[in-house]
């Protein structure tokens, strides 16, 4: 017979006692840029009682991404006499977060006259920057910075020193604008939409948006996409720098880097 031990092992709940539990699994905290914000965790009991139960909560450092400035909560959940469900409130903190988000796992470890559940909790901890419907819009000057493709003859994919009106996409961190792509040439390809996305201080490119292309090409269409990320002021939209990739899908050759501004008329 092969049996085996570890130096801690979880209480086993059996069924006819008092079992503690996170009531969901995961949540989401969103936090603004350089702020806070806080969100409540219900967590229950499987049994009432007459008298306050403290449940014991701390952090499954396994599963855990979020640094110790990025969240606070206290590790004692009470719930109240004659009830099933007390509260957690953790508080989320931009103290390096980013738009990827970080995970904080928590875990029961026990409860007033019974045991926890070994179920944990998943918060995901992410940063956000509001933008406000007016931010980045109206009437901009798009000017070529650097970039383009051999096969162009390193033309600029959307023209230079044109005024382009900046719009709100279908999300309220993206604008378009209309434009040619490779004006130069004297092509009757049509005006497209180029998207891009506010992400927190950078700009992020996305590409024309779906279905249009550009309709200029090596037998197709030269495709954009994005390619590292351009900047912006939260607090001044006068000025943008955006980058993307050129030819994506490598029609005319390789991939290249290509760098505009926008600067706001």
């Amino acid at each position: 017979m092969f049996t085996s031990c570890e130096e801690t092992e979880s209480p086993i709940y059996d069924g006819s006692q008092t079992l503690a539990y996170f009531n969901g699994i995961s949540s989401t905290l969103e936090v603004e840029i350089n702020n806070t914000n806080t969100i409540d965790i219900s967590v229950g009991a499987s049994t009432i009682s007459s008298t306050a139960r403290t449940v014991n909560v701390s952090v499954d450092a396994d599963n855990t991404t979020a640094t110790s400035g990025m969240y606070t909560f206290p590790t004692t959940v009470t719930i109240p006499a004659n009830e099933f469900f007390g509260t957690l409130t953790v508080t989320g903190i931009d103290d390096g977060l980013t738009t990827a988000g970080e995970t904080l796992s928590l875990k029961i470890d026990s409860v007033d006259g019974g045991v926890g559940s070994s179920q944990v909790h998943t918060l995901t901890i992410i940063e956000i920057c509001p933008i406000a419907a007016t931010f980045a819009t109206g009437m901009y000057t798009l000017d070529f910075v650097s970039g383009g493709i051999g096969a162009a003859g390193f033309a600029p994919a959307l023209g230079t020193g044109i005024a382009v009106e900046l719009v709100p996409g279908t999300a309220s961190t993206e604008r378009t604008f209309n434009v040619k792509c490779y004006p130069s040439f004297g092509f009757a390809n049509p005006n497209v939409d180029f998207s891009f996305s506010l992400v927190c201080g950078t700009t992020v490119s996305n590409g024309l948006v779906s279905p249009q292309v550009s309709g200029v090409g090596c037998g197709g269409s030269i495709a954009f996409g994005p390619s590292g990320a351009g900047t912006y002021n939260t607090a001044d939209d006068t000025n943008m720098t955006i980058l993307f990739a050129e030819d994506t899908e490598e029609i005319c050759g390789s991939v290249a880097t290509t760098t505009y501004t926008l600067t706001k008329i």
